[in-house]
């Protein structure tokens, strides 16, 4: 059986313009939970934003927001994880409109050759499977609504990647505590 990869995704800061930090829950949830890469959707801002997420290896994609350093990074990246069967592209969300749209995010995973996509740009938390592609989005790590809306609450995802499946979980804060807000589980 082969080692699981555990990934923490969180994005959609806009720090410093419409949040000021990190919310604690998600720092808190960081250092206690077992992570092995953290992967930042976009629309940090400002690269100090990634201060807290440094003690892992991680993987950043930029976001329509993201200026100066944080502008700098790259689009899309295809992760190819160690003893996965199937590759995961991380994209902001960029240019899809309507914003979020799944049959348009699924298309550019597929472009890529990806059964999942880890994607931001909508500040909704969700994970869902199109077809053939799961679309995991954390929604905004510190809760602030988009343009085309958002969910209002602080929110990220911890995924455990398998061999063949992937396995979901969404965390909010609320009322300076972490709470499940949706788990799936999805073959490949």
């Amino acid at each position: 059986m082969c080692p699981d990869v555990k990934v923490l995704v969180a994005g959609d800061f806009h720090i410093p313009y419409r949040a000021s930090e990190i919310p604690e829950e998600l720092i808190d949830f960081l250092n206690r939970s077992e992570i092995d890469l953290v992967v930042i959707t976009g629309d940090l801002v400002r690269d100090y934003v990634l201060e807290p997420f440094r003690k892992w290896p991680i993987k950043v994609v930029r976001g329509n927001m993201d200026e100066g350093k944080a502008a700098k990074y790259p689009e899309k990246i295809i992760l190819e994880l160690p003893n996965i069967s199937y590759k995961t592209l991380i994209f902001h969300g960029t240019g899809i409109y309507p914003r979020g749209d799944p049959n348009k995010l699924r298309k550019i995973a597929l472009k890529n050759k990806c059964k999942v996509i880890l994607t931001g740009h909508t500040h909704t938390p969700e994970a869902k499977v199109i077809k053939d592609v799961v679309i995991i989005n954390p929604g905004s790590g510190t809760g602030v609504y988009g343009g085309g809306g958002g969910f209002g609450l602080p929110s990220w995802a911890y995924v455990i990647f398998r061999e063949n499946s992937v396995h979901v979980k969404i965390y909010g804060a609320k009322s300076s505590k972490t709470i499940l807000l949706a788990q799936s589980d999805f073959i490949l």
